[in-house]
């Protein structure tokens, strides 16, 4: 309902009281003539005027207040109503006019109110979706970015947030907030072709490459959505890095089979001595050519999800004198001394087949690069709730650029003297896979000149000391 509908009804009162005072007026002439028509004319007249200002200030003065109350009435009503026109406006969707008597500027009232109450509720529903919008593009694993015809930010994400960081602002240039040109070409090209774009961009953070996909928006504008890319990329280049060095693993022995086995195929005149040296060749790359295979087996086996080891309290002692006694002929047969350093008797959580297999690897590697000393020690020592086991040679050591990254896949430091010795490159990775397997971690030491020292800590199992506890454990893990 609009203004003008009650304020003309309001009018229309005051006009019907305006009439009734004139008519009341009218009644009193009427009885002033009538009294005239019995007096004299002078006394007539007297009565005349007398009558005539008499009747005028009745009305006046009935009709004075009256109308200063309707007035001041309606006055306060509607400016009432101005401002809770303006707190409207301002965003004040909670106010309301107070509730009247039952005449048209209450009806008026009543509807305004009915209004706001439908605003409230429309306001209320759209910020909801704005905060349920929000959240989901919050949570999403991309980040997003939208931007206005005119290139100035109209909205992004918490990542988006937290990849450009505070230079990021909601009403500032995109090119003032991010500097990478593969960003900003997609969008200007979204913006001014209206047509989607795609890129790569790599400067946005330092050692991430994102995806990036601008289309524009069909009120005007456009909106970015990057991908992080990173660990497919890195997933990617270790996948070509790793075939790369099967490859060649797998060249050099096969080169060699191929070749003594043609000349050995080809020799007309056979030298059982030479043909002997030949098979034996042969055999040695056979024999590396199964290790390597071995050890890729072993590693696909523990990049399995489905791959779990099976985890038992050991004691540390049990597990250093295993390794030793596993692992003494190959020691023997090298000339090496390995040396028993003592391990406390504290109970892990350990597989014994694979720590076998960590000792074999780490002791093997041990004796290739003994050195002078000719001598190896292993042992464990308690460090807080882990026990660290190590195995130490006393050989050339290792440059400290080498030390982050010889567990790594293939990664050698002599690669000219590792290929010579049968090695594959294999033997360190699958030491800290396994030991990564079992809740623990691993790293190196070395001083050049010194020797080097192979770590690798697991965790205790607390409270276990006898042998009436160990047994305790057991049953425990077994139950989970």
């Amino acid at each position: 309902m609009s203004l003008k509908a009650p304020t003309r009804k309001v009018f229309a009162k005051l006009l019907s009281l305006f009439v009734l005072l004139l008519c009341f007026n009218t009644l009193v002439m009427v009885v002033v003539f009538s009294r005239m028509a019995g007096e004299s004319t002078d006394k007539a007249l007297r009565l005349l005027r007398s009558g005539v200002l008499g009747a005028g200030l009745i009305a006046l003065c009935f009709a004075l207040p009256v109308a200063v109350w309707a007035a001041g009435s309606i006055t306060r009503r509607i400016k009432r109503v101005v401002v809770f026109a303006r707190r409207i406006a301002d965003g004040d969707l909670d106010a309301r006019l107070e509730a009247s008597s039952g005449d048209e500027m209450a009806a008026m009232e009543a509807a305004l109110n009915q209004t706001a109450e439908r605003l409230n509720s429309s306001f209320a529903e759209i910020e909801s979706h704005r905060q349920e919008l929000a959240a989901m593009l919050d949570s999403m694993q991309e980040a997003v970015v939208a931007v206005t015809s005119d290139g100035q930010v109209r909205w992004f994400n918490a990542l988006m947030q937290g990849i450009a960081g505070t230079q990021i602002r909601t009403g500032r240039s995109l090119v003032q907030s991010v500097r990478d040109p593969e960003l900003l070409s997609c969008v200007r090209g979204a913006l001014e072709d209206h047509e989607v774009r795609t890129g790569r961009a790599s400067t946005l953070a330092p050692g991430r490459v994102f995806e990036i996909n601008a289309t524009p928006l069909p009120g005007g504008g456009a909106l970015a959505v990057l991908h992080d890319v990173t660990r497919i990329e890195a997933a990617e280049r270790a996948r070509r890095d790793f075939i790369a060095n099967v490859s060649h693993e797998l060249r050099t022995p096969l080169t060699s089979i191929q070749g003594y086995a043609e000349t050995l195929i080809e020799d007309p005149l056979p030298d059982s001595e030479v043909n002997i040296e030949f098979l034996r060749i042969i055999l040695k790359n056979a024999t590396r050519m199964n290790r390597l295979t071995d050890d890729l087996l072993a590693l696909a086996s523990l990049d399995s999800p489905d791959n779990k080891l099976a985890r038992h309290p050991i004691r540390a002692s049990e597990l250093i004198e295993d390794g030793i006694a596993a692992l003494g002929g190959l020691v023997v047969d090298s000339g090496v001394e390995l040396q028993n350093a003592g391990a406390p008797n504290a109970l892990v959580l350990a597989d014994p087949d694979a720590m076998n297999q960590v000792f074999g690897n780490l002791i093997e590697n041990a004796v290739k690069y003994a050195g002078e000393g000719r001598r190896i020690k292993i042992g464990a020592r308690m460090q807080d709730s882990e026990v660290e086991f190590f195995v130490q040679d006393f050989g050339p050591g290792i440059a400290s650029e080498h030390l982050d990254r010889i567990f790594e896949r293939f990664y050698r430091i002599d690669k000219a003297r590792s290929r010579e010795s049968g090695g594959t490159g294999l033997g360190l990775a699958i030491v800290k896979h396994i030991v990564m397997a079992l809740g623990g971690r691993a790293w190196a030491e070395s001083e050049l000149g010194a020797g080097a020292t192979f770590f690798f800590a697991l965790p205790v199992v607390q409270g276990n000391s006898t042998a009436d506890e160990k047994a305790k454990a057991e049953e425990t893990l077994e139950g989970c």
